[in-house]
C-alpha cells in the first residue's frame, strides 16, 4: 500500500511543492511535476542546488557594479555617487557568499 504525506520541501529542480510517498520500507519524494527523488538523491539534489543558486547570487550582486557603470551618467552626480556607493557594498555581499562557497561541503554518505 502507497502512502502519501506533504512535506515542507521544495523540488530541487523546479522548486515545487514535494510529496513524500511510502510503499512498503521504501520511501520516495516527487513534486507535482514529476521530477522523483531517492533519499540520497534529493540530498545530493538539494546541495546542487544551494550550490547552483549561491553562484546566481553572486554574479547577481557582481553585476550591480557594472549595471550602476552603465546608468550613472544618466543621474545626478549626487544619486550616480551613491549608485556606486551602493554597488560597492553588493561587491562585498558577493566576496561573502564567495567565502561561504568555498567552505560548501556536500552531504557525506560515508
Amino acid at each position: 500500500m502507497e502512502a502519501k504525506r506533504s512535506v515542507e520541501l521544495t523540488c530541487p529542480e523546479c522548486r515545487g511543492p514535494i510529496t513524500e510517498i511510502q510503499t512498503g520500507e521504501m520511501r520516495e519524494y516527487r513534486c507535482l511535476v514529476g521530477h522523483a527523488y531517492s533519499p540520497r538523491s534529493l540530498l545530493e539534489s538539494h546541495s546542487e542546488t544551494q550550490e547552483r543558486m549561491l553562484w546566481a547570487a553572486v554574479v547577481a550582486l557582481e553585476e550591480t557594479m557594472n549595471i550602476a557603470g552603465l546608468v550613472a551618467s544618466q543621474f545626478s552626480p549626487a544619486v550616480a555617487q551613491k549608485l556606486q556607493e551602493q554597488a560597492q557594498v553588493k561587491v562585498r555581499q558577493a566576496a561573502e557568499i564567495r567565502k561561504i562557497l568555498e567552505r560548501l561541503e556536500p552531504f557525506q554518505f560515508e
